[in-house]
C-alpha cells in the first residue's frame, strides 16, 4: 500500500511540474526541463541508496570510467570508420552497375579505354594484351583481396581489345 501512495505522489509531482514546463516561456523552460532532469537523476540514485541497490550503480559508474580512457583512444578512429564505409557503399553501387550492365550484354568499354585499363600502347599484339591481362588480373583478383569490379573491368578490357 505505501508503494501505491509513493506512486500517486510521483506521478502529481510529474503533472504538475509538466503543467509548469508547458505554461514557461524560452530560457526559464529549458531552466526548468534541465532542473527537472537533474532531480529526477537525483532522486532515483536517492532511491537507490535507500532500498540498497546503489551498488549496482556504483559498478556500472565506475566501469564506465574505467573504459573512457580506451573509448577516448578508439574515438580517434572515427573518420576512418566513417571513410570506410563510404567506401563500401561506393563498391556495392559500383557492382550492382556492373551486374546490370552484364545483364544487358553491352559492352560499354572503347578500345581507348581498354588500352588505357591494361596500360598498352596502340599498336600492342595478341600476345601483349594477354600478358597484361594476366599481369593486372593478378595484382587485382578478388580470390587475392582485390575488387570484384575491377577485375570485370579487366575481363572486359581483354575481350574488347581481343574481339
Amino acid at each position: 500500500m505505501a508503494r501505491f501512495i509513493i506512486l500517486i505522489a510521483v506521478a502529481g509531482i510529474a503533472l504538475i511540474f509538466w503543467h509548469k514546463i508547458s505554461k514557461a516561456k524560452g530560457a526559464e523552460r529549458k531552466k526548468m526541463i534541465l532542473w527537472g532532469i537533474i532531480s529526477g537523476v537525483l532522486a532515483v540514485l536517492g532511491l537507490l541508496a535507500v532500498t540498497g541497490h546503489l551498488n549496482i550503480i556504483t559498478a556500472m559508474i565506475a566501469g564506465a570510467v574505467a573504459l573512457l580512457p580506451r573509448a577516448m583512444q578508439l574515438a580517434k578512429y572515427l573518420p576512418f570508420i566513417s571513410r570506410l564505409y563510404q567506401q563500401h557503399g561506393q563498391q556495392q553501387a559500383q557492382n550492382s552497375q556492373q551486374g546490370s550492365q552484364s545483364a544487358n550484354g553491352k559492352n560499354s568499354m572503347s578500345v581507348e579505354q581498354a588500352r588505357e585499363v591494361l596500360g598498352l600502347k596502340p599498336d600492342c599484339s595478341k600476345e601483349d594484351i594477354i600478358l597484361a591481362h594476366r599481369r593486372m588480373m593478378q595484382k587485382v583478383h578478388p580470390d587475392r583481396g582485390g575488387s570484384d569490379f575491377l577485375a570485370s573491368q579487366i575481363n572486359t578490357a581483354k575481350d574488347v581489345l581481343l574481339g
